[in-house]
Parts: C-alpha cells; sequence; structure tokens
C-alpha cells in the first residue's frame, strides 16, 4: 500500500525472474508487494520500457497504483532482479523502477486525486493520462494520449531532446490547460483544447500539427518558417491552413515550431 496525500495508494507488482542457471528457454515468476509508504507532495514515476496509464479525478480513498512487470533474458543473465523503490523527495514521493541492463519494463496503472502534480518517464513505454494536472510527461520515443488535463503541462515524445531528430512518438488528444508545451521529435501532433491556452508552445521537428481551438475567441499565432537549412536538406515546407480568427494583442497565444511539418489551426 502507498498513501497519496495522506490516503492510501495500494501497489502490487508482477515481475519475471529465474532462479536457476539460466539457459535459452529457461525463466520464472514471482510476485511482490511493497510495505505502506506515505506521499507529502507531487508524484514522481519513472519506468524503464513500460507503458504507464494515469487516471484522475478519483477519490482520495480510491487512489492506487498496480503494476506488472517482466524481465527478458539472455544466456549471460546475472540474476538481478528489477527494482521499484519508493522515496521522499523536495517535491514530493518518487517511485522508481530500475532495470538490470535494460532487460526488463514495467507496466502500470496510476489512479490519483485530480489536483496531485504528477510527473512521469516512461522511457519508451507509452503514456496515457486522464483528468490530471499539472503533468510533466515524457515518453523517450513512445506515444503519448491525453484527456482532460488541466493546469500547466509539457508532454515530451522525443527519444533524444538534446539532438535533433531522434526517435519519437504522437501527441494525441483533449487539453483544457493553460500553460502548455509540446515536443514530439519529429511525429504528429493532434490536439484539441477545450479551453484557450495562455501558452501553448508546439515544436515537431517535421512533424505535421493540427491543433482545434475553441470558436469565438483571437489568437496570437506565431508559426515559425523553416529555416533555409531545412529547406535545402528536407525541401519546401508543408502548405499551413490557419483558420481561427487572430490578433497580435490576444492574451492567448500559440507559437508553432513544425520545421516545415504541415500545420492546421482551425
Amino acid at each position: 500500500i502507498i498513501l497519496l496525500l495522506g490516503v492510501p495508494l495500494s501497489l502490487t507488482l508482477l515481475a519475471w525472474t529465474c532462479f536457476a542457471i539460466i539457459s535459452k528457454s529457461s525463466e520464472g515468476s514471482y510476485a511482490v508487494n511493497y510495505a505502506p509508504v506515505r506521499v507529502s507532495g507531487g508524484l514522481d514515476m519513472n519506468v524503464y520500457g513500460g507503458d504507464v496509464t494515469l487516471q484522475g479525478g478519483v477519490t482520495p480513498s480510491a487512489a492506487r497504483f498496480t503494476g506488472t512487470g517482466t524481465v527478458w533474458y539472455g544466456l549471460s543473465y546475472s540474476g538481478q532482479r528489477p527494482v521499484l523503490v519508493t522515496a521522499q523527495t523536495p517535491t514530493g514521493t518518487r517511485i522508481n523502477f530500475t532495470c538490470p541492463n535494460y532487460n526488463c519494463a514495467l507496466s502500470s496503472t496510476v489512479d490519483v486525486p485530480s489536483q496531485v502534480p504528477v510527473t512521469v518517464t516512461s522511457n519508451g513505454g507509452n503514456i496515457t493520462a486522464t483528468g490530471i494536472a499539472d503533468a510533466t510527461l515524457q515518453t523517450g520515443g513512445g506515444n503519448l494520449t491525453v484527456d482532460g488535463l488541466t493546469g500547466n503541462v509539457s508532454l515530451n515524445t522525443d527519444n533524444n531532446p538534446n539532438g535533433p531528430y531522434g526517435g519519437s512518438g504522437q501527441v494525441s488528444g483533449t487539453l483544457a490547460a493553460q500553460n502548455i508545451t509540446v515536443d514530439s521529435g519529429g511525429s504528429g501532433v493532434d490536439l484539441q483544447l477545450t479551453t484557450p491556452p495562455a501558452n501553448l508552445n508546439v515544436t515537431t521537428e517535421g512533424g505535421s500539427v493540427t491543433l482545434q481551438l475553441p470558436a469565438g475567441y483571437s489568437y496570437r499565432v506565431d508559426n515559425i518558417p523553416e529555416p533555409q537549412s531545412q529547406v535545402q536538406m528536407n525541401g519546401p515546407a508543408q502548405p499551413s491552413a490557419i483558420t481561427v480568427t487572430t490578433s497580435s494583442s490576444s492574451r492567448y497565444r500559440i507559437t508553432v515550431n513544425a520545421d516545415g511539418g504541415a500545420v492546421t489551426i482551425d
């Protein structure tokens, strides 16, 4: 059991391991239960390659964490098992799933109250998030699907954020957030905003961008042109279609840097 902001959050992990000399076909499994811990602030999760589903809006008594893990074996398997560790940090509680030699993954579901800030890094796995606030979600190449996120939101699927073009995942879904940053690292972004955002910044490194914004408002739209160096390498930019009402004095700012990818804002 984990206590989230003083309320129960149950945790179960199923992982795969081996208890004997490892051959090419040998494998085994074991179940692990972890002792209760208390979360005093936000939730910060780091898993290696597994899919994560975040579900907000539950009652505090229903908050819980469940997960299943898998370890893949080779002939050189050392007998090390994956470890799930919780620790208190200045910003709250951290849950860290460590894979020896990167040969395992944890797929998990987390139910949290809607106002608990969440940071999740999946290192290649997909993330699905519904009804949470103040979220920082990083997949490192997996897809990101969101529904009804609020507050300050950062969505990143680039597996090489410090370099020019790495692998990446799609970003899609609906948002009701005010300050939003999206980096898809080359893949497409398809988002519907149910409330006008104060700031929405989208970078795709060539991926297409489709944004649906609430009608009845004007927006300050900055569609950054493709650099000449990219034009020479990739050819002319794909067409843009911006049909929302625009105003340079609007308090709702939309910035798109698609590096030549098609841009649709309506």
